[in-house]
C-alpha cells in the first residue's frame, strides 16, 4: 500500500509520519484491498490550537474518506482511524453481500 503524508502550515515531524503509517497499517487487518492512502495534517492558524487531520483511503472503486480535529494531530490521526475502521468495516460486508450486485 502507498502512503502518501502531507504537512500543511507546519514543518515535517517524522513521529507523526509514523504515528500515521502505523494507524493505516492497522487498517489492513480489516480489508486488504487499501491501494493507496492520502494523509494531510494541518494547523488551521498559525496561533490556533486546532489541528486537522483528513486521510483518504483508495479501495476496489471508491475512495473512503475522514477529517477530523483536536488539539493534537495524534488525538485527530487517532479520531479518523477509528471512523475509516467503521466505514472499511461496512465496504468490506457491501462487497461480501449476496442480496447485491455491487460490482456493477
Amino acid at each position: 500500500m502507498r502512503t502518501e503524508i502531507t504537512f500543511r502550515h507546519f514543518d515535517s515531524v517524522p513521529a507523526l509520519k509514523e504515528h500515521a503509517s502505523k494507524g493505516i497499517a492497522k487498517l489492513s487487518r480489516y480489508y486488504d484491498g487499501i491501494t493507496d492512502a492520502r494523509v494531510v495534517l494541518d494547523v488551521e492558524q498559525p496561533e490556533s490550537t486546532q489541528k486537522s487531520v483528513e486521510i483518504s483511503l483508495g479501495v476496489y472503486r471508491d475512495i473512503l474518506t475522514a477529517k477530523d480535529s483536536a488539539t493534537t494531530h495524534e488525538e485527530a490521526i487517532n479520531r479518523c482511524i477509528s471512523q475509516l475502521r467503521r466505514q472499511v468495516i461496512r465496504y468490506k460486508d457491501k462487497l461480501r453481500s449476496v442480496d447485491k450486485d455491487v460490482h456493477r
